[in-house]
């Protein structure tokens, strides 16, 4: 897991997150390992660590690879479009891991990690 993704994805995530109204700033704190943003948000929530991942599905050994980053929670953001169909919550860890859609509906969460998105009828 790392810093394989498309040139495009990481713009297309930063202008989703600059337009993101719960959003105040956005800081870079990209390692040598992976892509990832410290999210400042609007309204009295705190902030929100995202790790883009390149990876095309969740595994446990991804939690492992990441859990230094996400000491105090984080969201896990499935950053290829290809990959789909998986979103989870670790609530005892503060965690979620989801695709673009579902990180923008938890930004309006302060326990982010609980968001579910609409289910589909």
């Amino acid at each position: 897991m790392g810093k394989d993704l498309h040139y495009s994805i990481r713009p297309f995530i930063k202008r989703a997150l600059t337009n993101h109204s719960a959003v105040k700033e956005i800081e870079d704190i990209t390692t040598d390992e992976f892509y990832a943003y410290k999210v400042k948000r609007n309204f009295g929530l705190s902030d929100v660590i995202v790790v883009l991942s390149d990876a095309y599905y969740y595994g446990d050994s991804v939690a492992e690879d990441r859990m230094d980053i996400f000491k105090d929670g984080g969201f896990y953001l499935i950053a290829r479009p290809e990959a789909k169909g998986f979103e989870t919550n670790i609530p005892e860890e503060k965690i979620a891991i989801g695709q673009i859609g579902k990180l923008l509906g938890a930004l309006n969460k302060e326990e982010f990690w609980t968001y579910e998105r609409p289910k589909k009828k």
